[in-house]
Formats: structure tokens, sequence, C-alpha cells
């Protein structure tokens, strides 16, 4: 009865207990990878999100805002524990990185750009790096087991413009898979879909020392049976997607026995094994069987008498222990068996006391892991919820901050309310609810919610829809968090920016921002300025060479030669030519823009159509020329001088120079007027005269000439005012009259 009944439910209900444990840490240890990976998901999303990152795209490290880019990645780098963090743009460029990363590499071909491109937020597989990292002992060492965590960078327009991607530590993995330990021999790690270990194993140094690692386990220690050459039974199931375990042994890299619980985690194309030896395990059933077989090789034949007495003194502990089993099994692993013995039976009870107890504190271990998670969503400065599915479905689970940001004091007060209520408009809810039924998954959802005093704000939310093994809906699980004051900040950008285009596009005159070369492109303009220029749109300008508008192109090589040597020029005028080949004259007055560093950034500008102008310059030049041999050829002197005693000849027509000794007007330009004149006076009484009446007709007085020949001079003069009424100048006519 020993060996055929008590001992086989017996070692059915330790397997039973066993397997359910090692299961429970296998799913536990799952949970932990899960959540950890789709941490590092929010936490890549969070920096995408920031409006400053979208710049990263196109920026360089002569903008002056890279440093500001620089410190915040190494600040979200230092702060997450990460390796490093990089941006590229949209053809896979890397733009700015921190330290450990390289600025300009190339990714395009590696898959974490690829899914990123394509708008998935993605976690890569474990794979060697491609640049040196500081391995274990602090030396830079190439081909070091890494991931990366990456997302899309999108502009305002849901653009995708580039990825950001986070490399991840990990030795993170590492501390997950070994923060429980199995027993003597007990481990779990993870494995990829071809069969490598992924994380380090509890026993590395013994792997060393039988040459089945150099190095490390992660990426080297490949899951093979030695005997068969083939994947190890919990990795070649793992690995297919098979959840599953194995109650009856199998052997694993080292060729150990061992049995084993297995996970497989779609989302990461990663696989959760536990293990622990058989021997370990099933230790105090085999006690039980070489007991067992011992009493009766003893009791065999020899005392057939007795046997009643020995049989009942020997039932009883094990009926105890059938019962304290079948107890354990149900899940109270508090039990223990009080047998006092100094025999077999008080042997097999000591071994079984010492797996209860093993058990327990594995259980208790798991608690505990279960509590430092717990802790760790609810340090977390995002709500983190989980709800029935459905419209009409209630909070199940929620953390502190969660219930801080819907006004409740408590995570308790949450649990059980309507999940539809927290929204102002209710239809909200059965959208998402659509929406994850259709596609399992809403990332950063915005919607418009309230709290419990009835405040509004807006909050953004990624959901997904928990399926059972049938793919019937069991749960929502999601993160959300207020975003009411970034909104607020967006409308502002977005009304500022509404207000500066009407402003811009009111201007009669074009205004423009151009890259600062030679061959540089127009960056934006106005209205006016496009419509000047020929084109409908400033759309149809931008990206148009700058040079190209002039009808000389070496007009451009001008400009950009004058600005960097002094930085604006205004005022200048060009002949230009817009989209049809129509020609016009342009004034303009453009500055260079540079960084902090003294580096050209671009030209900005202001321009209008002087046509009209230019053509009635010319003509008043063409008149103005007309006018002067009008009065060049008069017999007598014409002048211009300043209104004072003091003044000086401003113009003077060629008669009036050579009447006064000089060759030609220009000499007598810029000479005082009272210095023709004989008697100093004269000149003191004309300024008076004209002061008083505004004009001197037929006034005679005695001049001399350049080389001080003297003559009589008759001459009318008026005095010219301003709308004021203020002098501007003396206009006069005279003539030699000494021969008269």
């Amino acid at each position: 009865m020993l060996r055929f009944v008590a001992y086989p439910r017996i070692r059915a209900d330790i397997q039973e207990v066993l397997i359910r444990n090692l299961d429970g840490i296998g799913h536990k240890q799952a949970e932990l990878v899960t959540n950890w990976g789709r941490e590092r998901m929010k936490n890549v999303r969070v920096v995408a999100n920031n409006p400053l990152m979208v710049r990263c795209a196109k920026i360089t490290k002569d903008d002056k805002d890279y440093p500001d880019v620089v410190q915040y990645l190494e600040v979200v780098k230092n702060e997450y524990g990460y390796k490093g963090v990089l941006i590229s743009n949209d053809q896979g460029l890397v733009t700015v990185a921190t330290s450990e990363e390289g600025v300009g590499i190339d990714i395009s071909q590696m898959d974490y750009f690829k899914q990123a491109a394509e708008g998935k937020t993605f976690v890569s597989n474990v794979f060697p790096s491609e640049i040196p990292l500081t391995n274990e002992v602090g030396e830079k060492e190439l081909g070091m087991p890494t991931m990366f965590v990456s997302t899309p960078l999108k502009d305002r327009d849901g653009v995708v413009v580039g990825v950001v991607a986070i490399r991840v530590d990990e030795n993170a993995l590492n501390d997950l898979m070994t923060s429980l330990h199995l027993g003597q021999t007990g481990e779990t790690y993870l494995v990829n879909k071809d069969g490598y270990m992924v994380t380090e194993s509890r026993f590395a140094a013994h792997l060393k020392e039988m040459g089945l690692v150099k190095r490390r386990c992660a990426l080297e220690l490949k899951l093979v049976n030695s005997e068969t050459g083939e994947l190890t039974t919990g990795a070649k199931q793992c690995v297919a997607g098979i959840n599953g375990f194995d109650a009856k042994g199998y052997k694993d890299y080292s060729g150990l026995t061992v049995l084993g619980v297995w996970h497989w985690l779609p989302e990461f194309n990663l696989g959760v094994i536990a293990e622990i030896d058989r021997d370990e395990g099933y230790g105090p059933a085999y006690n039980l069987k070489y007991v067992v077989a011992s009493v009766l090789l003893i009791i065999a034949f020899p005392i057939v008498i007795v046997a009643y007495i020995i049989g009942r003194k020997t039932s009883v502990p094990i009926i105890k222990l059938d019962e304290v089993a079948k107890k354990m099994a149900s899940g109270d692993l508090t039990q223990r068996v009080d047998i006092k013995r100094e025999d077999e039976i008080g042997e097999l009870a000591d071994s079984f006391n010492a797996m209860a107890k093993f058990l327990d504190q594995k259980t208790k271990d798991v608690v505990e892991s279960e509590k430092r998670y717990r802790e760790l969503v609810n340090s977390v400065k995002e709500g983190v919820y989980q709800s029935e599915p459905g419209a009409e479905g209630v909070f199940t689970v929620i953390n502190k901050t969660g219930a801080e940001i819907l006004g409740y004091g408590s995570p308790e007060e949450v649990v059980g309310t309507k999940v539809k209520n927290i929204y102002v408009d209710p239809e909200d809810r059965r959208r998402l609810c659509e929406k994850l039924e259709k596609d399992g998954i809403w990332r950063e959802f915005i919607s418009l919610c309230k709290r419990k005093n009835g405040e509004s704000f807006y909050a953004e939310r990624t959901s997904s829809l928990l399926r059972d093994e049938k793919g019937n809906p069991v749960a929502i699980n999601g993160v959300f968090r207020d975003i009411s004051e970034r909104k607020k900040v967006e409308q502002e950008i977005a009304e500022s920016e509404k207000k500066y285009r009407l402003m811009f596009n009111s201007l009669k005159e074009g205004v423009y921002q151009s890259e600062p070369e030679v061959d540089g492109a127009f960056l934006w303009i106005n209205q006016a300025g496009a419509e000047i220029l020929g084109y409908k749109s400033p759309e149809e300008v931008i990206g148009t060479k700058v040079k190209d508008i002039y009808v000389k192109s070496d007009d451009r090589v001008k400009v950009v030669e004058k600005l960097t040597k002094e930085g604006v020029w205004k005022g200048f005028v060009s002949f230009c030519k817009r989209k049809n080949g129509e020609r016009f004259y342009m004034e303009r007055t453009c500055n260079l823009i540079t960084d902090e560093k003294g580096k050209t950034v671009r030209i900005d500008g202001i321009f209008r159509d002087v046509t009209e102008r230019k053509e009635l310059e010319m003509q008043l030049q063409e008149s103005e020329k007309h006018h002067r041999l009008l009065l060049n050829s008069l017999k007598e002197g014409i002048y211009q001088c300043e209104p004072t005693e003091e003044g000086v000849f401003t113009w003077i027509n060629k008669s009036g120079a050579e009447l006064l000794g000089y060759s030609s007007p220009e000499e007598v330009i810029g000479t005082r007027v009272k210095d023709v004149y004989v008697n100093p006076d004269d000149r003191k009484e004309l300024i008076e005269k004209l002061d008083r009446e505004g004009v001197w007709r037929d006034f005679t007085s005695y001049c001399k000439k350049k080389d001080g020949e003297r003559f009589i001079s008759e001459r009318t003069c008026n005095l010219v005012r301003d709308e004021n009424g203020k002098p501007l100048r003396i206009e006069g006519v005279f003539r030699d009259i000494t021969e008269r």
C-alpha cells in the first residue's frame, strides 16, 4: 500500500505543487519583462512627443539649440539608466545623439529604424552592438549584447520626419531574470527566436569552465541538447510560440535533466524559461522512494506477525503526509508535518517539511516581487489602469497617480466606477472600445475628460485590449496623462502662428527667408511676395533658388558677398524677373542671420516692386538733364545757395561759373557766396531783404571774380521756404553789367 498507493499520490501532489509554483514564477517573470518592455516603449514615446524633438530631424551641430537637445538626451539617458539615445532623420541618418552614439551614422538598414519609420513603437531583438560599448569590466567592447526601443518622430501634421531610439542597458533584463532564485539549481532566463540565451545565466562561471561560453552567455550560448544537437525541449517549444511545461524532465544546455516551464512573448520576440534540476525539485519524492524501498526490503517477509502493528504505525504518518500534501496542493503552503521520529518516516517528514519551507519561501519571494512591481507602477508619473472591456466597463485597477489625475484621494475610490463617466463625451469610450476590438491597441488617443469635481482636462492615453486563449476580451490595460498644459501651449502657438501669418500676408511688400548660400533656396515667403514674383501661392516659391529671380545671376553673388561682409544691405535695387519671364525693378533690404557661434543660418529680407518709381526717376533724370542743358545755354548766371550769410553755392550753371572766373560749375559749388562781394555787407543786406520780402529784383552790387578782377553784377533773387516757412535755399539770376 505504501509503495503503490501512498507514494504515487504524495509524489503527484509534490509534482503539482512544484510545477504550479514554477509556472507561477515563469508567468510572473514574463509579466515583469512585458511591463519592463512597455515602460521602455512609453519612455521613448515621451521623448518623441517633446515639441523640441521634431526639429532634431534636420538639426546640425552648428544650430544654436543643438547643445540643449544633447543635454536633454543625456538627462533622459542618465535618469532612466539607458546606454544611449539617438535621433535620425527620415533617411536613417543620425542627426543628434548622446556620447555613446555616433552622429552621422546610417541606421536605415536597422530593424528598429524601419519599424519606427512605418509609424510603430518597436522593441528590437538583442543583437551584437555596432559600436564599442562599456562591458562588465569597464572596457570598451565591440559586439556587446544590446537592444533598441524606437518610435517615430512626427511633425504637427502627423508625418514621420525621423526616428527616436534608445539603447537599453541589457543588464536591466539580467537583473529581472536573476531577481528570483529557485533553490540551488533553479534559474530563469530569456531566449530569442534563434534559440540563443539573451540574458546571463546564474551559472555563467561554471559554463565558462565547461567551455560552453567564452565571455558571457548572452548571444553566445545556444540552448542545444548536446546529445541530439537540437534545441532543448523547453527552448524548442518556447520559440515555436507554445506556452507550457515539462514535469517529467528533459536535458538542458549543460546536459542536466531539468524541470521547466516556458512562456513566449510575441510582442518582443522573446521567451521566458524557468528551470530547476529534477533531482532538486523532486528530491523529497525521491527520498520517499528510497525510504519506501528500504522499508519494503526490511519488512518483506520476516515479521508477518507484527505486520498490523508496523502497518498502523507507518500508515498514520503517511496519511498525515497525504493530508498535508493535499492542503499544500490547494494553495496553503504554511502546512507542516508534526512528526518527531528517528526513523525513515521522520526523515521523510523532515524532507517534506524542508520542501514545504522551500516552496513557501519561493511563494513569498513571488509576492514580494509583485509588491515591488506594484510600488513601481505607483511611482510612475502617468496614470496606469485596468478596466473591464466594453463601453459599460468599470475600473478594476488603477495606480495612485491615475486616481489623483481623476481627482480622487486614493485608487480604492476609483475601482468599481464606470470608465465612461470620466469622458466629457461618453461616445469617446464607445469609439475607444470599437477601435480596440478592431486593432487591439490605440496609441496616443486624446480626449476631453473630467475629474471627480467636474473640472475638465485633456487626457492622452495608450490602451490595449487583453484577450484570453480563446480570443475573448478579458480586460483593457492603459496608460494616460494630463496634457492640458501642453494642449494650451499648442493652441497658443497655433493662434500666434495664425496671427503672424495673417499679418505678413496683409503686407503689400514681399517678406521672405532663404538659405544663406549663393545657390540657396527660398525657405519661406508671404503671399504678397509670391504674387510679386508671379506665383499664386507661397508653396510654389518655397524650394526654388533665389538666384533664378535675377536677370543677372551675378547680382545674387553681390548680395551674399555684401551681407557676409557687412551683415545688412538696405534699399538696394536690382533688375529681376517673374515666373513668366516678365522683368521688373525690385528694391529690397536684407540682413544675414547667424547663430550664437557666428555661423550663417539664413537671409531675411523685405522687397517691393519699384518699376513705376524707377521709370519715373529715369524720366525725371532725363527731364533734369534737359533743363540743365537749357540753363547752361543761357548767357545769364543762374545759381542756388544756402539761405545764410555764410552760405555756400549749392548749384550754378556754366555761364554763372564763367562770369565768376571759373572754368566749370564744379569749382564754384562749395565756395562762400559772400566771397564774390567786394563789400561783404552787401550779402548781409541781401539776406535781410529776402527774409522780409522774399524777393529782391535788379539788385546791383560790386563783385569780384576768382582772380580778383572786379565787375558790377545785377541780380534778381528769391528765398524758397518749406511748408512750415523755414528757409531752404536762395535762387537767383545775375549778369555782368559793367559795360552798361
